[in-house]
């Protein structure tokens, strides 16, 4: 929810504007709540997916049933995609009718095909006409942070890294000074990215060995040349001193950070191959590179950053206070592990950590998937009677969704904090409540008696379009009974979706070693879901008094899910929250 260094003019255009950029901004984070991320497919990609399925159900190398999930994302897909409706609406409604039949697979791939025609050529295009439309008309913000989180999503798949549009976005809107505010600023931003390749040279240090390797191989390896242009940017290495080797990589692709990653990802393969010698080879670069658009006089360093970071911690004036803090929490929540498991069950518990750990130590997309999903097998029981992830799933989703809403608040809470603290608390004291924190904030924004603190809330976040949004929309979603019930179902089916996707991609990685363009989108997806689940699993196992086994406690987060959905799909759709609603939501009971 980050704001502009200097305030913009206070019109619909410039509040339209900022919210795009604070969207852009958040999705692309990587630390950001996974429900503000970017969605891991657009349309078009989640068309492709479809059809490539449908090939393997029809080659028999999967059962049909694994197209369930897939048509019901399709189906949201269509129905949130403006830019597709209005490029396709009478064939989606079609294929919609269709997918309420009992249809044949070639009739539904004849749809996707015809669809896939209509809407890829011009859906990037059709996606900037809307946002130019929409960006300073603030009764339609809703669709507007849609089409904003498809057409980000687009950018994604189309190829382009995450931290370059990222550099775009800040670049833009939050370093320099925007002069004129307007139509013409977001074009601006708009047009730098036109989906055109782009010649690149990466410059990367290496070592005497690997150097010798790679020109062995006919590739441009060189000793490097005092008062180089890229000589300053591979002494920031701090293994600078024994990468007396140049390595010159020539790439066509979208942006210099794909650039820079594809020559980490060719060194990376020539290290595997490196491994088949039985004697080895010292085989070592540097993470910072230097890369050139082709003609131009001056290039610039680009490091290897893992998207798997943790979240950054406000510096305390006494830094060893939140040191100890830190150490004595997650020392805590280990002899949680310890203690609340039997002997079998907490060996299986830390296998699984120790086998998602490893997706921490590498920063190969592919390991990382792999150890994630293989410390969820881990951590679950044998599938007996159904297919792996038809098991997988229903055991998993019910643990990282059974606490969404007390995560989902905390998120917003938590980006509210830092601008707001002081006022924030000041709202919620002059309530009537015995909560604090995020307790208090969930009963602020869900029931309907705080509806005067709730105005004193939005003033306070009037010059902030994303926090006045998210607030917006917090409300909206748990505002009645209907709403609760609704949101409920959208997170637990969207995770289900990525569970398969997730299972999906794992297969297609181990059998047949294709790498999808969403792979980084989904590993983050996956170590959140993980994390969360180990949460719940080990928050659930805290409540017994005798040591508890693993399966048990999983099975009984099931029920208890099933339970909570029965108690409030029990009560009439507009129904108000109370405080009995909001303490089940939040997880305080």
């Amino acid at each position: 929810m980050r704001l502009p260094k200097e305030k913009w003019p206070d019109t619909d255009g410039s509040r339209g504007i900022l919210m795009f950029a604070q969207l852009m901004s958040e999705m692309l984070t990587p630390t950001t709540f996974e429900s503000f991320r970017v969605y891991s497919l657009d349309t078009i990609t989640r068309v492709y997916e479809a059809l490539e399925l449908i090939a393997d159900v029809q080659d028999q190398r999967v059962p049909r049933a694994v197209l369930d999930p897939v048509i019901e994302e399709m189906r949201w897909s269509f129905a949130k995609d403006p830019a597709a409706r209005s490029l396709a609406a009478d064939e989606i409604e079609s294929l919609m009718t269709l997918l309420g039949t009992s249809f044949s697979l070639d009739d539904f791939s004849s749809h996707l095909w015809l669809i896939e025609r209509l809407i890829a050529e011009t859906y990037k295009e059709t996606l900037e006409r809307l946002l130019l439309e929409l960006f300073d008309q603030p009764k339609q913000r809703m669709d507007y942070r849609k089409l904003v989180g498809f057409y980000c999503s687009h950018l994604v798949n189309l190829g382009y890294q995450r931290n370059h549009i990222r550099h775009v976005v800040e670049e833009t809107f939050f370093d320099k000074t925007v002069v004129r505010m307007g139509r013409k600023t977001i074009e601006k931003f708009l047009s730098k990215f036109d989906g055109k390749n782009r010649r690149y040279t990466v410059h990367v240090g290496v070592t005497r060995d690997l150097g010798n390797y790679l020109r062995g191989l006919d590739f441009n390896a060189f000793a490097a040349v005092a008062g180089s242009a890229y000589g300053p940017t591979l002494d920031e290495n701090g293994n600078a001193d024994i990468l007396t080797w140049v390595f010159e990589w020539p790439v066509d692709t979208l942006d210099p950070e794909g650039a820079m990653d594809s020559a980490y990802q060719f060194l990376s393969a020539q290290r595997a191959i490196s491994f088949l010698d039985p004697y080895g080879m010292h085989c070592e670069w540097g993470d910072t590179m230097h890369v050139t658009l082709h003609r131009a006089k001056s290039g610039l360093g680009i490091t290897k950053t893992d998207f798997l970071e943790n979240k950054t911690r406000p510096v305390p004036s006494k830094q060893n206070v939140r040191k100890i803090t830190r150490a004595r929490t997650i020392s805590n929540y280990a002899a949680d592990i310890a203690r609340n498991f039997d002997e079998t069950s907490t060996e299986r518990l830390l296998s699984s950590i120790r086998t998602a750990a490893l997706a921490r130590t590498s920063f190969n997309s592919e390991n990382r998937l792999i150890s994630l999903w293989s410390a969820i097998e881990v951590l679950l029981s044998e599938p007996r009677e159904v297919a792996r992830i038809v098991h997988y799933a229903k055991l998993i989703v019910p643990c990282t969704v059974m606490r969404h809403t007390r995560r989902q608040v905390i998120a917003v809470y938590n980006e509210l904090l830092p601008r707001y603290r002081n006022r924030l608390n000041k709202i919620t004291r002059d309530m009537e409540t015995d909560e604090h924190g995020q307790d208090s904030f969930a009963e602020l924004v869900f029931l309907k008696e705080n509806e005067e603190h709730q105005k004193r809330l939005c003033d306070l976040l009037t010059d902030n379009p994303l926090a006045l949004h998210r607030v917006f929309k917090l409300q909206r979603d748990y505002k009645n009974i209907g709403a609760v019930n609704g949101t409920m179902d959208d997170h637990y089916n969207r995770v289900r979706w990525q569970i398969h996707r997730v299972y999906r991609a794992r297969n297609q990685l181990v059998h047949a070693g294709l790498m999808p363009s969403y792979l980084e989108s989904v590993i983050l997806n996956l170590a959140e879901y993980y994390r969360s689940a180990i949460v719940t699993i080990v928050g659930r196992a805290k409540k017994e008094e005798d040591e508890s086994d693993i399966d048990q406690v999983v099975s009984e987060i099931g029920i208890k899910y099933r339970i909570m959905r029965s108690y409030f799909g029990k009560a009439r759709a507009d129904t108000p929250l109370t405080k009995e609603h909001v303490s089940r939501l939040m997880d305080t009971k």
